[in-house]
């Protein structure tokens, strides 16, 4: 549970990085606030490695699950997606308290 925390801290950084990276290129040129897709971020970091999931998706899982499903993710706000993620994966690192419904 303490590694899902930690790892979901790490995507929240990098999601509020994207965020920030996204607004200072806005504020560097001066255009309208526009963010990054997930897809355009992930191919400007590692291309090869997006390719290798197009691929192996395609192949080996169904090529339906990469067209309307994957891509569609791809093409939303990267600090939006690493966001989400990263809170859900803190929350499931969480520790839940025990409660007792019916207490003597």
């Amino acid at each position: 549970m303490f590694l899902l925390r930690i790892f979901g801290g790490w995507v929240i950084l990098a999601a509020v990085i994207a965020l920030v990276n996204d607004v200072t290129h806005a504020y560097q040129t001066g255009a309208k606030m526009s963010f990054a897709s997930l897809g355009k971020d992930w191919y400007a970091l590692s291309p090869a490695s997006l390719n290798q999931l197009q691929a192996g998706i395609e192949r080996h899982v169904h090529p339906i699950l990469w067209d309307p499903g994957i891509l569609t993710l791809l093409r939303l706000p990267a600090f939006g997606v690493l966001g989400v993620f990263g809170i859900a994966l803190y929350a499931l690192g969480l520790r839940r308290r025990r409660t007792t419904i019916f207490a003597n």
